[in-house]
């Protein structure tokens, strides 16, 4: 008898749930305490007040910003016509600025974006860029049950252009904040910045950008091209997009796998436990009868 009790003990599968319940409880713990980790990291070199940055005034400026959309407007005329053909235009800090100031597809970059100035290496670039903070519940009029208050990364990048398909990107080689050190692992996330995502599907720039076949720097300048017989290089890849955020669903992923091998296991072993112990049982039933 002692071992049929043994056989039909709860106890194997009590302790799997337990287990798989508490496993599951840390997963959904990280989950929620990664956001907050994560807003208390950047509250260490953000500010809870913007400071925005100047934006050139269009008014007074009516002949520099004609001659701008003049040169963009043939370099993209050039970038439509023959392939075979070469196109090329340079923008120096004041069109980069004056073109924020005065174009609608990157007005988002108004007051938080500023060249200051382009050199061989780099594009030098004050920011204000606006951040998600600490997670809260949502205010009357705010959407979904969830939302942030805003963080503010005030400080100066610098970059270069590089192309990517269908899209002119920004790649991050350094940030410096005033009084704070940015961990390594923003830096990861910040590494591109995607300034031009949204007009990928303009009926204008979409097919500009796609025609293009370099971004380069030069003292005092940045230069977009398409040179003939050249293909564009896809430099950026999706990997480089994801990294920072990637990091999380990566340990995620892990802590699932690692579960559900524990949860396989325990209850591998308590078939077979269990399995033995009918054995047992039956050969102990078999003695008994004889």
């Amino acid at each position: 008898m002692p071992p049929q009790a043994t056989a039909r003990s709860p106890f194997a599968g009590c302790l799997i749930l337990i287990l798989a319940l508490l496993m599951l409880l840390f997963l959904i713990g990280f989950t929620a305490w990664m956001p907050f980790r994560q807003a208390a990291e950047i509250e260490k070199f953000t500010r809870d007040t913007p400071a925005p940055l100047a934006v050139d005034p269009i008014e007074g400026n009516e002949p520099k910003v004609n001659d701008l959309v003049a040169r963009l407007e043939a370099f993209r005329n050039d970038l439509q016509g023959d392939d075979a053909k070469p196109a090329r235009i340079e923008l120096t800090a004041e069109d980069l600025n004056l073109a924020i100031a005065a174009f609608e597809p990157v007005k988002e970059l108004r007051t938080s974006f500023r060249v200051r100035e382009i050199t061989a290496g780099a594009l030098v670039i004050d920011i204000c860029y606006k951040l998600n903070g600490r997670p809260r519940l949502a205010k009357d009029g705010e959407e979904g049950p969830l939302a942030s208050d805003p963080r503010y990364l005030i400080g100066t990048l610098k970059g270069r252009p590089q192309l990517m398909q269908r899209e002119l990107v920004l790649k991050v080689d350094a940030l410096e904040v005033p009084g704070a050190a940015v961990p390594e692992g923003f830096m990861n996330h910040f590494s591109t910045l995607r300034i031009l995502e949204k007009s990928r599907t303009d009926p204008l720039l979409g097919p500009a950008m796609a025609a293009m076949t370099r971004a380069t720097l030069e003292d005092g300048k940045m230069i977009l091209a398409r040179i003939p017989g050249e293909t564009a290089p896809d430099v950026v890849s999706d990997a480089d997009f994801r990294k920072g955020g990637g990091r999380l669903i990566t340990w995620l992923g892990i802590g699932a796998c690692l579960f559900l091998a524990f949860a396989a296991l325990m209850v591998f072993f308590g078939i077979r436990r269990q399995k033995r112990a009918e054995r047992e049982a039956g050969s102990t039933g078999s003695n008994s009868a004889d």
